[in-house]
């Protein structure tokens, strides 16, 4: 959406920007810190439907797409960041309010409804799509509204047009800067429902360990490294039924 621009300015984003697949249009980004996401997830994202570029008019936007693969894939919580007052459908009035009005004037645009247990998730998905190679300004509202998000893991997302998605992984650096930042993955609005974008998210969820097999086979080994075995007070192990002895950290008293 609106990445007609992100193609334009794309050499402007720097060297560091990553490489495009040339089959889905998949980027992706480091962030700065390393190794998996980790306890309860959630995933917010902001998605236009309407015209989009390349695309045409859709019912779901294209981050929808992505967030439908996120969803299907790993155990993770959802938050929509829907605007109270919807963007226009056709792609060069939308165009033309972003870059004539709202950019501009650097407003907020405020969004129904918001998330009220964040103290509940490790790890936050950020994502949404690129317009004119930057997030939309909602997707501020969103952040400066959620300061604890500093305390977070953070893994940004989303589609574009060309230019890849690191302006979120920079524009969440900005906001907390010593959050940690995972692996960023973005795709390509025209390719995102193709069926290569959906296992491309798919890899990027097993490099996070984030995947349901991943995270299935995490909880199993926690399962069985509980201990069975029961312990003198003196700490020794004891095959006696009778006596007082501990098991799985609680006090039992047999005669």
């Amino acid at each position: 959406m609106l990445a007609l621009g992100c193609v334009i300015v794309a050499l402007a984003c720097g060297s560091s920007d990553p490489e495009v697949d040339g089959t889905t249009g998949a980027t992706q980004q480091n962030g700065n810190g390393s190794g998996a996401a980790n306890g309860k997830m959630l995933v917010v994202y902001f998605s236009r439907a309407g015209e989009n570029w390349q695309v045409g008019y859709v019912e779901r936007g294209n981050t929808a797409i992505m967030v439908d693969y996120i969803r299907e894939q790993a155990d993770v919580d959802v938050f929509e960041i829907v605007p109270e007052v919807a963007y226009p459908e056709a792609y060069s009035e939308c165009i033309a309010y972003v870059n004539d009005v709202e950019v501009p004037q650097n407003l907020r645009p405020a969004y129904k409804n918001d998330v009220t247990n964040l103290a509940d998730y490790e790890t936050v998905f950020i994502g949404g799509p690129i317009w004119w190679a930057r997030p939309p300004m909602i997707i501020r509202t969103f952040l400066e509204a959620h300061p604890e998000l500093k305390d977070k893991r953070l893994i940004p997302f989303g589609t574009h047009g060309g230019s890849g998605v690191s302006s979120y992984t920079s524009l969440l650096k900005e906001y907390f800067p010593n959050a940690t930042i995972l692996e960023a993955l973005g795709i390509s609005g025209a390719s995102v429902r193709d069926a290569e974008s959906k296992t491309t998210v798919g890899n990027w969820l097993k490099r996070l360990g984030v995947d349901k097999q991943s995270t299935a086979i995490q909880s199993a080994q926690v399962r069985q490294s509980r201990s069975t075995r029961r312990y003198a007070l003196n700490g020794q192990p004891v095959t006696s039924q009778s006596g007082i002895y501990i098991q799985d950290g609680k006090k039992y008293i047999n005669k």
